[in-house]
């Protein structure tokens, strides 16, 4: 691994990996954790530094899904 990259906890899952933004280094990541098929972890670089600033999972509760925010804003810039 270098500076460059950024590992995702599910890296053995890994579903998608893209450059959103042209720099030519992945920003978003799309995780299986469960390995059902699914993506259920959604990591964003959304500042372009090459480390993970937002973090999404999906939840199964009692039949229905849900997403939390894990780790940073959602991708939504925060009141000051």
């Amino acid at each position: 691994m270098t500076d460059e990259t950024t590992a995702t906890p599910a890296e053995e899952h890994l579903l998608l990996s893209a450059d959103t933004n042209g720099d030519g280094k992945p920003d978003v990541w799309m995780s299986d954790t469960t390995g059902d098929g699914k993506a259920d972890l959604y990591q964003f670089d959304t500042t372009g530094d090459g480390t993970v600033d937002v973090t999404i999972v999906e939840e199964a509760d009692h039949g229905e899904t849900q997403r939390a925010v894990v780790e940073g804003d959602g991708g939504h810039p925060l009141p000051s």
